[in-house]
């Protein structure tokens, strides 16, 4: 869906300061994803070094610190570079100002957000697809670690580090999709040039600032 531009509205303040954010702007909701990839490529480590004594992986040392540091720095990076961009909503006037950094960018209408609802059937699909699969692999996890433990007089702390970063994988994994597909508000809001394709997620709790200010309800 393509709106009209997204003109430069002179009414906003260039910048924002804390307080105003506080009371009556809305703020991007930000999920877990890039913190369960950092909990699978430490996985990936904590795997290598159980597994190194084999002759066959002790030859890939390289490919596995590639394999395992390479994403883990990707999402580090991404994961600071979207928080330091963080989008701030701000009504005023029948209109909605978007910031990043606390600078305003540009303006819309509140018509021009599309929320994405999913349906009875499609909250179905998350559930069984995503949240199912996910706390089925932490129980299986809980499961053969207790397992392990049980059989261990004294189990290596290796062994425990390998099965606590799997779980944890699973538990942030579990809350990340059940977060952003159940419980925060998905949009898409026009970018700059008026085109409706930027994905926003926002708390319910922020989205009632907008709604409750000068841009009235939001479908």
């Amino acid at each position: 869906m393509d709106s009209q531009p997204a003109v430069r509205t002179f009414d906003f303040p260039p910048h924002l300061d804390q307080a105003e954010i506080e009371n009556r702007c809305a703020r991007e909701s930000f999920t877990w994803g890039p913190q369960a990839l950092w909990l699978l490529c430490g996985l990936i480590w904590l795997f290598y070094l159980l597994v190194r004594d084999i002759p066959e992986l002790a030859r890939n040392t390289v490919l596995f610190g590639v394999g395992a540091t390479v994403p883990a720095a990707l999402a580090l990076w991404y994961e600071v570079r979207r928080r330091k961009r963080q989008a701030v909503l701000c009504p005023l006037r029948g209109r909605v100002g978007c910031y990043r950094g606390n600078r305003f960018q540009y303006s819309f209408l509140p018509e021009e957000m599309v929320r994405v609802r999913p349906d009875f059937f499609g909250r179905l699909l998350i559930v069984f697809k995503l949240l199912i699969p996910m706390f089925l692999l932490m129980v299986i996890v809980a499961v053969v670690m207790f397992d392990g433990l049980k059989q261990a007089s004294r189990p290596k702390l290796q062994d425990l580090a390998v099965f606590i970063y799997a779980m944890l994988f699973a538990l942030f994994g579990f809350v990340a999709l059940f977060r952003s597909h159940l419980r925060l508000a998905f949009f898409w809001i026009p970018n700059g040039k008026g085109k409706t394709n930027t994905p926003l997620y926002l708390h319910p709790r922020e989205l009632r600032k907008i709604e409750e200010g000068d841009a009235g309800a939001i479908r």
